[in-house]
């Protein structure tokens, strides 16, 4: 399976649309080996319920490497490795390995065709949102699609703009941190995972917004300077603003302390 990460390293994960990718990858290896001691003896047991999904993906898998589909190569290693993990280690293997297992979803290449129908609206709906911010501050902005028009100067909302590539990483180390974080109760952990798509498109309509201002204010040299590290700046801006919402709902769940009852003064002057 080793060619299958070389081919989308060189395909997918040199560029930004798949950055976080190889980040995720090592996420997913630290986590297994992280459960290295809770698992049990090897059984080396062959379960229908590990050969199935094993077989399954392993035909996945010859069929999408004998036609260069890298999307369903890396996919399909998800049922091997479940496969693997239950007939090796059993249920208890598999309950202690199934979530970074499934994480690694979050490495698989987004197909041509998905990514386009996914690219188009939220390009749409990131330059619309910063249209109309700016205009409701007075700012001389107009949009033609995809394109702003501020000043004198005509910006692109290119794929990389798009907040894509910060919604998979966010939703990747959401999930990951509500997993770790342990909390008790349902509601937090379902408000968090919630949060995730909203903070990260807000993010990134914030990023656009301060690369507009820029280059309004300053220039394009100012805002390409600043395109540059926007994408950093992005995902930091939004894992920010997911840590803090935890914390925010930490408050509000903590109890109070008990208030001392108070004790009656004993031989009080008549």
């Amino acid at each position: 399976m080793l060619p299958s990460y070389v081919d989308v390293y060189r395909v997918f994960w040199q560029f930004e649309r798949g950055a976080q990718a190889p980040i995720i990858l090592l996420i997913v290896a630290w986590l297994v080996w992280r459960e290295r001691a809770q698992l049990p003896p090897m059984m080396v047991a062959a379960p229908a319920a590990g050969v199935v999904p094993f077989a399954v993906g392993l035909l996945l898998y010859v069929v999408a490497r004998s036609q260069s589909i890298y999307s369903l190569e890396i996919a399909a290693q998800i049922p091997i490795l479940l496969g693997l993990v239950r007939m090796i280690w059993g249920t208890t293997g598999l309950r202690r390995l199934w979530f970074p297992i499934v994480l690694l979803a979050f490495v698989v290449p987004i197909p041509g065709s998905l990514l386009d129908a996914l690219l188009v609206p939220l390009k749409d709906w990131v330059s619309a949102s910063v249209d109309t911010l700016l205009h409701a501050f007075g700012y001389p902005i107009a949009r033609d699609g995809v394109l702003l028009l501020i000043g004198p100067y005509r910006l692109l909302i290119a794929d990389a703009c798009s907040g894509l590539n910060s919604m998979v990483a966010l939703s990747g180390v959401g999930l990951l941190y509500v997993r770790l974080a342990g909390h008790r109760g349902y509601a937090r952990n379902a408000v968090l995972i919630a949060s995730i798509l909203p903070i990260a498109f807000a993010a990134n309509v914030l990023r656009v917004l301060a690369l507009v201002l820029i280059t309004f204010y300053r220039g394009e040299e100012a805002g390409h300077a600043f395109h540059e590290h926007a994408g950093l700046i992005e995902v930091l801006l939004a894992f920010a603003a997911f840590f803090a919402l935890d914390a925010l709902l930490g408050i509000r769940r903590r109890p109070r302390p008990p208030t001392a009852p108070l004790t009656p003064v004993l031989g009080a002057a008549r």
